[in-house]
């Protein structure tokens, strides 16, 4: 019992001995700012999907093309 008076007092001792620093103030993210991120991400994934969609039609179409004429 003594043991664990002992081991709680000198932790106390310790938390009062650190200097009382403060946690700096974390900013929120502005809402507006991440949606508008979110609509470019989209953006860029949809033109994405969009050549890679046409790149592929393209090739098919050409092998169907020169498919056919031989």
């Amino acid at each position: 019992m003594k043991m664990q008076s002992k081991e709680i007092i000198s932790q106390l001792e310790a938390v009062k001995n650190e200097p009382n620093i403060k946690k700096g103030h974390i900013e929120r993210p502005n809402i507006d700012h991440l949606i508008k991120r979110i609509l470019v991400e989209r953006r860029k994934q949809n033109t994405k999907n969009i050549l890679i969609l046409s790149l592929v039609l393209l090739i098919v179409g050409s092998i169907m093309i020169f498919s056919f004429n031989e």
